[in-house]
């Protein structure tokens, strides 16, 4: 909804329910807005493929490499 593009380094061994978490949480700061709804139910897709992210999986088991461009809804 807020159709902005953000630069992010994430940690490629972490699951990305923590990622989105903390992505979240910089994203709301740095708008100085407060999250709308559960940070649990908002899905990561990869932008390329259009491919649903598995949350409990990191960055390379999801196929993702530098310069990917994810979808936070």
């Amino acid at each position: 909804m807020m159709g902005k593009l953000y630069d992010f380094r994430i940690d490629e061994e972490v699951p990305l329910c923590e990622v989105k978490t903390e992505i979240t949480e910089m994203i709301c700061q740095k708008e100085q807005c407060a999250v709308q709804g559960d940070v649990e139910r908002f899905l990561m897709w990869n932008a390329q493929n259009h491919t649903q992210l598995m949350q409990d999986q990191n960055a390379q088991e999801n196929g993702l490499k530098t310069g990917s461009r994810i979808l936070l809804v």
